[in-house]
């Protein structure tokens, strides 16, 4: 079954993504592709959006930050660096 691409207006775009009607113009006017519709609303694919969204993140240092602070956190210690990493035979 084929599905079919959601588009979204820049209201719901902005919901969806968890940022401002601004912001989304914005990333319009920095290049994002839109399409218009037959009333003249520019609307967005759901691929398109969420793809613009996670390449924001990657470039945001703020995220990156975060991210390295949760992979640190959830790391296991270094005193279970020194167990032999082969189960024993039982």
């Amino acid at each position: 079954m084929v599905q079919r691409e959601e588009w979204f207006t820049y209201g719901e775009a902005a919901k969806r993504v968890g940022r401002s009607v601004r912001t989304i113009k914005q990333w319009r006017r920095e290049g994002m592709q839109m399409a218009t519709d037959a009333h003249g609303r520019r609307l967005v694919s759901r691929t398109v959006l969420l793809a613009e969204y996670r390449r924001r993140l990657r470039a945001w240092p703020i995220h990156q930050q975060r991210r390295r602070a949760a992979l640190e956190e959830a790391n296991i210690g270094p005193e279970l660096d020194t167990l032999p990493s082969d189960p024993p035979n039982v």
